[in-house]
Formats: C-alpha cells, sequence, structure tokens
C-alpha cells in the first residue's frame, strides 16, 4: 500500500497511476486538492487488499478493508494531509477521532503529513511560540484520546527540510492503535533520503526479526506462588559450589536461572493461557445451566473457577505492571489495558532495529551483530594513553569531610542496609535477577 499527500492534482487518470505504482494491478481512493493545493491518494495491490469502505474527508481519507493474509484481518489505514491552518488541523482531528470512535474495527493505522509536532526537539533553527505550544498539545491530546501510538522512527530525525537545509521538522509520522501492535507487534518506519520533494518518503515495516534468545527476567507474581520459595529454598541448598562467596553466589544464581525457566515453563504456566481456559470452562458451564440448572457440584466448579479467575487477572496485572514499569498505580486498580499500551509503546521505542555505520544503514541480523561486534572491539582494543588534556582546568572542590566518606571503607552494614532497602523489583544487574529474590537467597 502506498499512501501520497499534497497531490495537487483534482483528477489523476488511471495511466497516471499506473505509471506512479509500476503496474496496472492495483486499486486506488483519490481525495482531490482544493484551490491547487492539498489532496491525498491511497494505493494498494489488488491481491493484497480488499477494500470494503471509503471515506472522504477534507484532506484525509479513510478506507476500511481486509488484509488478504493466512489471518485475513479488518484494517483501517487513515491517509492525512494537514495544511498550516490550525482551525483546519483541528477539525480533521476532531473528524478523525469521532470516526475512529464509530467504525468497529480496531486495527488502525493513521500516516501523512501533520504539519504538527509533538516537542520542541522535533523541531530545528524554529522558534516555538505560545501558538506552537497550544498546537502541540492539541496534537498530543488527539493522539492520546484516538488511543494511537506513535512508531519509532528509523534512519533519521527529521522527515522534512526546508531548501537552505537548516529548517528541519518531523511533521510526518505513522500512528497505530494498540491492536494493530498486537498483530504486527515490531511495526517501525524509515525515513528515506529526500529526493524531488522537500518531504522524506516514509516506509512503514512490520517484519520481526529474531535477535537471538530473550533475557530472563524474574517475575514478581511468582513469589506470591507458594510452591516459588519452597522451590528456590530446596535448589540453592542443593548446589555445590566450592570457591569465594561471591564467586559462589554468583554461579548458584546461574543454576537457578535455567532452573526457574524449566520450572516457569512445566510448574507455574502461562498465565494468560490459564486465563483463557478457565473463562472458557465457566462459559461451558453457563450455556449448561442455561439449558438445565447446574447440580451443586456444578455450581461449586463455577464458583471456584471465579475466584480462580480474578486471582488469574491480578497475576496478569501484575505481570503487565512490572513489563511497563509503572510505579505510581497500584495492583488491582484493573488498569490493564493502560499497561498494555504503556509495554507496547516501550517495545516499540526501545527496539533494536538496526545500525548507521559511515552514512550507511543496515538492517540485515547478521550484518548488524558484525557491526555491533566491531565497534565494541575497536571501543576496547585502543591504546591506553590519555587523550584528554586537563590543563588549565577548573574543578569545585568538596570539603576534607566528604572526601573522608568517598574514600573511607565501606562496611558490610552499609552494603547490607543499601540493599535490603532498594525496591523488591529493581534489578541490579543484567542477569535478570531482582531484589526480592537476590536479597532473598543471599540470606542463606
Amino acid at each position: 500500500m502506498m499512501c501520497l499527500q499534497e497531490i495537487k492534482c483534482k483528477d489523476l487518470g488511471s495511466h497516471e497511476i499506473f505509471k506512479m505504482w509500476g503496474s496496472n494491478e492495483i486499486e486506488w481512493v483519490v481525495n482531490g486538492n482544493v484551490n491547487n493545493a492539498g489532496g491525498v491518494i491511497t494505493m494498494w495491490r489488488k491481491s493484497c487488499f480488499h477494500l470494503s469502505t471509503v471515506f472522504n474527508g477534507s484532506n484525509y481519507s479513510i478506507i476500511a478493508g481486509e488484509w488478504r493474509l493466512e489471518d485475513p484481518i479488518q484494517t483501517v489505514v487513515v491517509n492525512i494531509y494537514n495544511t498550516g491552518s490550525v482551525l483546519e488541523k483541528k477539525a480533521i482531528w476532531g473528524e478523525v477521532r469521532e470516526k475512529r470512535s464509530m467504525i468497529n474495527t480496531n486495527v488502525w493505522c493513521v500516516v501523512g503529513d501533520f504539519n504538527s509536532i509533538r516537542c520542541p526537539g522535533e523541531r530545528r533553527n524554529v522558534g516555538c511560540n505560545v501558538d506552537h505550544n497550544s498546537e502541540m498539545r492539541r496534537f498530543n491530546e488527539f493522539i492520546k484520546s484516538s488511543e494511537l501510538i506513535d512508531l519509532p522512527m528509523l534512519g533519521r530525525k527529521f522527515t522534512w527540510y526546508k531548501p537552505n537545509g537548516l529548517i528541519k521538522s518531523r511533521i510526518d509520522r505513522f500512528l497505530v492503535s494498540r491492536e494493530w501492535l498486537d498483530r504486527w507487534s515490531d511495526s517501525k518506519y524509515r525515513v528515506l533520503d529526500m529526493a524531488v520533494s522537500d518531504h522524506c518518503a516514509l516506509v512503514l515495516d512490520t517484519v520481526t526479526v529474531d535477535w537471538g534468545s530473550k533475557p530472563f527476567c524474574c517475575l514478581d507474581v511468582w513469589h506470591k506462588d507458594n510452591r516459588f520459595r519452597e522451590f528456590v529454598r530446596n535448589r540453592w541448598l542443593s548446589y555445590e559450589i566450592q570457591g569465594g562467596g561471591l564467586f559462589v553466589f554468583k554461579e548458584k544464581l546461574k543454576l537457578l536461572k535455567a532452573d526457574l525457566k524449566e520450572w516457569n515453563k512445566e510448574v507455574f504456566g502461562n498465565v494468560f493461557q490459564q486465563g483463557d481456559e478457565i473463562q472458557k470452562r465457566i462459559h461451558e458451564l453457563d450455556a449448561k445451566d442455561d439449558e438445565s440448572e447446574l447440580d451443586e457440584v456444578g455450581r461449586e466448579e463455577r464458583k471456584w473457577l471465579l475466584a480462580e479467575l480474578r486471582s488469574n487477572n491480578l497475576s496478569q496485572e501484575a505481570i503487565y505492571q512490572q513489563k511497563a514499569r509503572i510505579k505510581w498505580l497500584k495492583q488491582g486498580d484493573l488498569n490493564t489495558k493502560y499497561f498494555h499500551s504503556t509495554i507496547k509503546w516501550r517495545r516499540a521505542r526501545n527496539g533494536f532495529n538496526g545500525v548507521r555505520d559511515n552514512g550507511v544503514w543496515y538492517e540485515n541480523q547478521g550484518e548488524v551483530k558484525d557491526k555491533v561486534r566491531m565497534y565494541f572491539k575497536e571501543r576496547f582494543s585502543g591504546d591506553d594513553r590519555l587523550s584528554v588534556k586537563l590543563d588549565n582546568a577548573s574543578f569545585n572542590r568538596i570539603s576534607e569531610e566528604d572526601n573522608i566518606g568517598l574514600v573511607g571503607r565501606i562496611s558490610d552494614e552499609e552494603v547490607k542496609e543499601a540493599v535490603w532497602s532498594c525496591d523488591s523489583d529493581k534489578s541490579p544487574g543484567p542477569d535478570g535477577f531482582n531484589l526480592a529474590l537476590s536479597s532473598y537467597v543471599g540470606r542463606r
């Protein structure tokens, strides 16, 4: 699919459109310009997308249809061009937000030239006045109220450049719904080099790249399972490692990590799958109750299942909260949807998608690993000579008392107090163990 903005053409014939695409195996929707300004066109390959609904607004098009995949999925794509008018932007955002609430399909992608930024850092060499700040606030409110997520951008920091190259902005972007990321979790877009237009073309990529095994993470919810403490205690005492205290502690954690992965898979299980199975059984009992009233055994089973479902929901929410790294919300507030959206946003923002080396962008898995390996190899294989000179540099000085406190010997009690006082869900190192477990096994 291809979305073009500011086409500045009222009528486009099939010959021009086939020429732009490169073949005639396509369908399209044109929303023509007004007074030689604006206008958008959306094109797609007929074999990949089946159109069901079209709505053309002022300088935007909404198309709804089905992606013809192995598992067909209903999708809405919005192609937007915003002019510089604040009133027009506000009107278009309001209309799109209204359509978002009216259309049943939840998988949305909103793309285009929004002619607006989200923060001052997305614009260079242009001052931000009161009007700009108000526009940024309205744009962010539109994204939030429409429950859309701003995808990460690769390749460049800006998408529009003035001919002099000094003034630049990030005004083109992809916004997607949480349901879109449920289907294509690794979605991101690349900014291509400029050609004829003063805008850079954007390419959306939904391909999932396997970078290898995922790092271990100790889940807080494990500590609420009575079997967990007993398992950790027994396994910890069973390890026979010889050596110094810290070496023994490190090696035992390494062995425990492997055992916990197996315990999580074989004993604790997938709480999300368990929740689906519980709900399925409850629905079966409800259907049976509709046909003929449940007997005492059936009523007791349903009562037990409802209690299990409540416990399962709390476990799911605890996992979402930990992955979302939200500290200011309490578990039990049923913020699962918020946690889920935050996780998707964090994954999209922190995802490793490629590297740029000497102006060349690399995405191939093997090439990226080689570039990263070479970078750190060169980084840590330099000579030992100090390349930074501090001649005539002036520094602030600390008091003698503070200096003694810094260079003095650290007691075991200070270390213990620092560790025990940390939040239990914090991981002090890259091994994935949080302090709840570290302090627990460290006492033994």
